[in-house]
């Protein structure tokens, strides 16, 4: 059969016409900003306030914020023992000191956990099925400065092991350039991790950016922006202390832009288990079943005993 040249040329030009229009939604997909960056949908300024004596802080809710897998998230400013040991079931319990906190935390617990978290370190009660603990500025009267962050299990994990991770501060992983300072709490960044993971995938970072500097962050589909120092912007959108800063599901990073102060801020990422949630006071469960066995385990004394703390 003779082969026709226009059929050749039509062919080539069909050929071509898709080659350009796949490499345009390739690169759309990849380069446009509308696609790969997320966008602000939400901005809250929140105020220091006292909770109880010997404590004030801000408190973010999961059931008021659209922050999960994070349930609660925390900044404080603590200056005695407030809580007592107390039990907790289904998440995970984060508590991150600040480096510049004028004092640590004592952490106790159930399972023989006896920790010291320093300025600057981090410690996880990774609750599963249940434990005590009990958390407590180290010198009374010192005021202590840091977070307290509870990561929602999946279904699947709401019953793992109790477990405690522990990290000094010189055991907290650092990436710094001239740029940014970026200290890895839990998660990844630029292929450097901490030594401890927890069942939910979450990223916390403490970032520290130089005056009128940059940094772009990758992103899972849940991201937000925690204010603590300085000022800068995320898109339109300012940040300042105690700023909130919501995303939007759709892209795949953030950039955060310094002021002439600098910026530091919380920067925490995930993706929402998008299950039921049972609230029952310091237990979290996905359904009503789950919770009535967690509340008898509770009364049974199944998640074991900690006694209050009267010193070494």
């Amino acid at each position: 059969m003779k082969f026709k040249p226009s059929v050749f040329i039509l062919s080539l030009i069909v050929l071509v016409t898709g080659f350009i229009f796949i490499k345009k939604v390739y690169s759309n997909m990849t380069t446009n900003p509308e696609n790969m960056y997320k966008k602000v949908v939400r901005k809250t300024e929140f105020v220091i306030k006292p909770a109880f004596p010997g404590l004030k802080g801000v408190d973010i809710m999961a059931h008021a914020f659209p922050i999960e897998p994070f349930l609660v998230f925390t900044e404080f400013y603590m200056d005695r023992p407030v809580f007592g040991p107390h039990p907790h079931a289904g998440v995970s319990v984060m508590t991150y000191m600040l480096p510049d906190s004028k004092g640590g935390f004592i952490n106790r617990d159930s399972q023989g956990d006896f920790s010291f978290i320093e300025p600057g370190g981090m410690h996880i009660m990774q609750a599963g099925r249940g434990m005590f603990h009990d958390e407590f500025p180290k010198d009374t009267g010192t005021e202590t400065h840091g977070f307290q962050i509870w990561i929602n299990h999946a279904d699947k994990d709401r019953f793992v092991d109790p477990l405690s991770m522990h990290a000094s501060a010189a055991e907290v992983p650092e990436i710094i350039t001239d740029d940014y300072k970026v200290r890895i709490v839990h998660g990844s960044f630029l292929n450097t991790s901490p030594a401890y993971k927890m069942v939910t995938d979450v990223d916390l970072f403490h970032v520290f950016l130089q005056p009128l500097k940059s940094i772009t962050l990758d992103a899972k589909q849940m991201a937000f922006v925690y204010g603590l120092r300085g000022s800068g912007n995320s898109g339109e959108e300012s940040v300042h202390p105690q700023f909130l800063l919501n995303y939007t599901s759709e892209g795949s990073q953030i950039t955060l832009n310094a002021g002439i102060e600098g910026l530091e801020c919380m920067f925490a990422s995930g993706k929402p288990h998008n299950e039921p949630i049972t609230y029952g006071g310091p237990f979290v469960m996905t359904t009503p079943e789950q919770m009535a066995e967690t509340k008898r385990r509770y009364t049974t004394g199944e998640m074991g005993k900690l006694e209050p703390y009267h010193g070494k």
